[in-house]
């Protein structure tokens, strides 16, 4: 037995002793001629690198520690590196410095890794021995955060001795982008919903659009993600008059609360607009104000304006469409972002009569009155809008401005005010309903569900015709009763007469 666990911890021993000359010899030997290699990789597309040689390895006093022959003129990334400490807390700041130096004079460019034609990888190899640094020099325009990378090659492990070759550095995992969007709304809708409303012609509309806020601020030079940029673009439907002077910009919150409002001064509205035409128009930061803190400080720039339902809206399910609004940016290589956002409709409907007699014959000339309230129509006064049948019976409700009456859902009140001739009036209060559904998703192009053919909705107006006409008629009466009345008065006084005469006679 204890020769035995004598045996065994021989055996344990010699493999001790074998194992301490290898590790030794492959830490004590540092081949200086040997070339080194190391692969860049980047998933991410629109990111281009620069790779620099900013040091030579100098010498080695043992076998872990080194001296570099620095490069590069910058005081402060030779201090860094003077003693050949590379340690992770060094390291930091040699980056720092390298960073800050926007020049790097002396420093040899040893080639580039440009993702989009290099591919998903790029190796660098047979390159003399020294430390050697990655710089992101061009990278998409939403990029708020850029990790990049120095490093010294070879480098010492106790377990590996000296390494020459580095694994492959993953730059995609040192950059932080944006996920921009941008959002409308309307802020004030019928409907309790901010992608849809439905009013009358004349009413107003009052819209917000959110647009992320891109870019970030850096404390060095060359990581500058401030923005050149920031552009909103939306079309407004002809059916929408923009209101002009209603704009107001403003820095928010992720909660929506206002941060800041931006001054007049530090951006630009660029509108086309023409009636009867869609309204296209713009809202641009001004590039000195993309390089102030406060900007990017913010969750989403705020753009609050308003428009009027005119007379060129459709009644159609298709609505008027504030379209699909965009946010373009670009950032300080001029590289351009984009991104589109949502579209919301404005609805609204008109209501017709046509006016026809008891044998189904159209009749021009009857005058009808709009109005909101059942009231108002009993007592006809307060109408909204007006018409009068033409020679088809049919009746356009008009407005003041003489427009065709566009209304918001709902419930109206018509009421004849006055008959053709001929005709008697109709006197009851006629209700009218502009009855639809929506629904809270956009479905074929529209949140209507179920509404009027055509955002129209129309009834049928019958008049009975006067027993006696009431043009000329009553004339041909008074000729009758006055034809009548004299003789009748005639015969009484002929009667007289002839009484008179007869008691002459006998007088006689």
């Amino acid at each position: 037995m204890k020769k035995r666990m004598f045996t065994m911890l021989f055996a344990i021993i010699m493999v001790i002793a074998v194992s301490i000359p290898c590790v030794s010899a492959a830490t004590s030997e540092l081949t200086t001629a040997k070339k080194v290699s190391f692969t860049t990789e980047c998933s991410k597309p629109g990111y281009e690198f620069s790779v620099y040689k900013i040091a030579d390895l100098k010498t080695t006093s043992d076998p872990y520690s080194v001296k570099y022959d620095v490069k590069i003129s910058s005081g402060e990334v030779r201090a860094a590196i003077s003693d050949g400490n590379l340690s992770d807390a060094n390291r930091a700041k040699i980056l720092n410095a390298l960073d800050k130096d926007t020049q790097l004079a002396g420093a040899t460019i040893i080639g580039t890794y440009k993702v989009d034609t290099d591919g998903n990888s790029k190796t660098f190899s047979n390159l003399a021995q020294g430390i050697y640094y990655v710089r992101a020099t061009n990278f998409p325009s939403g990029v708020k955060k850029v990790t990049n990378s120095a490093f010294a090659l070879p480098y010492y492990t106790a377990e590996n001795g000296w390494v020459y070759d580095l694994d492959t550095i993953n730059l995609a995992a040192k950059v932080e982008e944006d996920n921009p969007d941008i959002e409308k709304e309307i802020t004030n809708s019928t409907r309790n919903n901010v992608n849809f409303t439905d009013v009358s012609i004349g009413d107003t509309v009052e819209f917000k659009i959110e647009s992320s806020v891109i870019g970030a601020v850096n404390d060095v030079d060359v990581l500058d993600f401030k923005l050149n940029s920031y552009v909103v673009t939306d079309v407004m439907s002809k059916g929408l008059t923009l209101n002009q002077k209603s704009f107001a910009v403003s820095l928010e919150d992720a909660d929506d609360k206002n941060l800041a409002e931006i001054a007049a001064s530090d951006y630009t509205v660029k509108v086309t607009a023409e009636a009867g035409r869609d309204t296209n128009f713009t809202v641009s930061l001004k590039k000195s104000y993309l390089q102030k803190n406060e900007f990017y400080s913010a969750d989403h720039v705020a753009i609050r304006f308003s428009a009027v339902l005119n007379k060129y809206a459709t009644t159609e399910p298709v609505g008027n469409p504030n379209e699909a609004v965009k946010l373009t940016y670009t950032n300080k290589n001029d590289v351009k972002g984009e991104v589109d956002g949502n579209k919301v409709f404005v609805y609204t409907y008109h209501i017709q009569v046509h006016k026809f007699d008891d044998m189904g014959k159209a009749l021009k000339d009857a005058e009808f009155a709009l109005y909101k309230t059942e009231a108002d129509a009993k007592a006809e006064k307060n109408a909204i809008a007006t018409g009068t049948s033409d020679k088809d019976g049919l009746v356009v409700f008009n407005n003041a401005n003489k427009e065709e009456m566009l209304l918001q859902s709902g419930k109206y009140f018509v009421k004849e005010t006055k008959a053709p001739t001929g005709y008697n009036r109709y006197t009851d209060v006629i209700t009218a309903e502009i009855n639809v559904t929506y629904g809270d998703a956009l479905t074929n192009g529209t949140y209507i569900v179920k509404g009027p053919d055509l955002g129209l909705v129309s009834f049928d107006v019958k008049n009975s015709k006067t027993v006696l006409p009431q043009t000329g008629g009553q004339g041909n009466v008074i000729i009758y009763s006055v034809a009548v009345s004299l003789a009748v008065a005639g015969g009484v006084i002929l009667l007289v007469l002839r009484r008179k005469k007869k008691s002459a006679d006998k007088s006689a």
